[in-house]
């Protein structure tokens, strides 16, 4: 019985938290100068969907641990570390929510800039939550899918490292609907820690006796050798290890 209370209770938790997630977004894009925000969509739209999380958790004890079980319930991994970097300038503060969720917005747009770590996680993120901006940007009539994929991907361009890697793929995710829509996020997100390794050779250049190697705790390891320019490579030894 009380494994089956924890269960509904834990339910019930996600359901609440999804639903205020969804209502900062919805009041995000519902404002009458939305589409004057594509330089700043990514960190806004992240910060609106993360700071029922952050918000709360910063005037109760323990915050970082509240902010990972949070996260947790809407289906998002962030480090210890990148948690401290983003609770930190929101740390003894006394504002209003909308203030806090400002300074959520900024420190996201600079860390997502400067720290190649937090862009990562970030980048993560925005696909786990990408369904509910999508649904959420719906619902302002003057915004259509076509808008909100083209200034996701020119907004993640911007922002470099590995979100710039995945702004085509949240371009035709935000395309998709329903379980096609929720199939393509599992599977950006299941090939997310895919590793691939490199052994370059330009300029008339001649390389040999090479190991390619890699290991990884999950995932996907690829290797590609490649050669241009009249350059060539030798016996090259290719290690992979998932363990």
């Amino acid at each position: 019985m009380s494994s089956q209370t924890d269960n509904t209770n834990a339910t019930s938790s996600t359901s609440i938290l999804l639903g205020k997630s969804k209502e900062r977004l919805v009041a995000f894009f519902q404002q009458p100068s939305v589409k004057k925000l594509v330089p700043v969509l990514v960190p806004s739209a992240l910060a609106a969907a993360l700071f029922p999380v952050f918000g709360p958790a910063v005037a109760g004890v323990a915050v970082a641990v509240a902010v990972k079980n949070g996260l947790s319930l809407l289906g998002i991994s962030f480090s210890d570390d990148t948690i401290k970097k983003l609770l930190r300038p929101l740390e003894g503060q006394r504002l209003d929510e909308s203030d806090m969720q400002d300074i959520l917005q900024e420190t996201l747009e600079k860390l997502i800039a400067q720290d190649k770590q937090v862009n990562e996680e970030a980048a993560k993120a925005l696909v786990v939550v990408t369904p509910t901006i999508k649904e959420a940007a719906l619902t302002n009539p003057k915004l259509d899918v076509l808008w909100l994929g083209a200034s996701l991907e020119a907004n993640l361009n911007q922002q470099g490292e590995k979100m710039a890697q995945i702004a085509s793929e949240v371009f035709a995710l935000v395309q998709k609907n329903g379980a096609e829509l929720e199939a393509d996020k599992q599977r950006i997100l299941r090939v997310w820690s895919q590793i691939a390794v490199e052994v370059n050779a330009t300029n008339e250049s001649d390389i040999s006796d090479v190991e390619s190697q890699a290991s990884s705790a999950g995932g996907d390891i690829g290797h590609r050798i490649a050669a241009d320019n009249k350059s060539t490579i030798k016996n090259v030894k290719i290690n992979s290890e998932i363990h």
